[in-house]
């Protein structure tokens, strides 16, 4: 059993605990909470006044409190020997998130984020395609919500670097404005160093919703459609393929997922080192757009 512990958000009617007691394998140890309001949904026993006791009564560390996502708190807990789960995206610098890193890689813990989107169905048939070099084409639009730009951004080039399975080599960008000076279409090229090749492009005018990516490798292409939730294969004889409906709970399968990754001692999905290689690949990209607007929406 995997002793755990959580740190819970002050508005406790967002974050479903109930629905993880029941999860097999994790023993749960330790509750923090920093709200005014404890309901009988807690067992008292568990519930601990200091956050800093926390890590050192469990091997997993859930943290729902975004204001416990610090360089300072996360780094005790790694070195307490904590895996983390995280379900705020951290406001961490760089340098921060490289140590953080780096104190895990030591001290063989691991580290996940909570991303709603890479627990889609279509991501476990996405990384699949790893293997072999390939075409990558992502298409979104969002119009009039250019102020989601850093969210659009994140999200998507996460899944392309999973789809590319290698290293950035060169990125270009586009930005095309309207009157208002705004940006419109983003264009993104980017070269991997396995010789594959990707290009995401992001629609701020008006238009039907749209978020798709493309696969082109070894003569066959596959097609997920995240607004239809269907994937397609051509050639293929085979119909399209409706994928099933998205869990209520994706925060709770995505902890499941990670308790069994540490089971069996892998680390895959979102880990922080990936958040790392977004967080320094987006800084390039803004650079290039600053250039061309001479602004960045936050």
């Amino acid at each position: 059993m995997l002793s755990t512990a959580i740190i819970l958000p002050g508005e406790t009617e967002m974050f479903p605990i109930d629905a993880f007691r029941s999860i097999d394998g994790v023993e749960w140890d330790a509750i923090f909470y920093s709200g005014k309001r404890v309901t009988s949904t807690f067992d008292r026993a568990q519930i601990y006044s200091s956050p800093e006791i926390i890590p050192l009564l469990c091997d997993l560390l859930i943290i729902g409190d975004p204001k416990f996502c610090t360089f300072d708190y996360l780094s005790f807990a790694i070195r307490s020997g904590c895996h983390l789960f995280l379900t705020d995206k951290l406001s961490l610098s760089a340098e921060e998130q490289k140590q953080l890193v780096h104190l895990a890689n030591e001290g063989g813990t691991s580290i996940r984020i909570q991303n709603d989107l890479l627990s889609h169905p279509f991501l476990e048939q996405i990384g699949n395609q790893t293997h072999q070099t390939a075409f990558i084409e992502v298409s979104q639009t969002a119009p009039g919500k250019y102020d989601r730009m850093n969210e659009l951004l994140y999200n998507n080039l996460l899944v392309i670097l999973r789809a590319a399975g290698s290293i950035v080599h060169k990125v270009d960008v586009f930005c095309g404005t309207g009157p208002s000076m705004v940006p419109e279409v983003i264009n993104i090229h980017i070269n991997f160093k396995n010789g594959s090749v990707a290009t995401l492009t992001l629609k701020f005018i008006v238009q039907e919703p749209v978020h798709s990516l493309s696969i082109h490798s070894g003569g066959k292409i596959t097609t997920f459609d995240f607004v239809k939730n269907a994937i397609n294969s051509w050639p293929s004889d085979q119909p399209v393929n409706s994928m099933m409906e998205r869990s209520e709970n994706p925060l709770r399968g995505q902890i499941v997922d990670f308790i069994r990754t540490l089971e069996v001692k892998q680390n895959q999905g979102l880990c922080l080192n990936d958040e790392l290689t977004v967080f320094l690949l987006m800084e390039k990209i803004r650079k290039k757009i600053e250039n061309q607007l001479d602004i960045m929406p936050a």
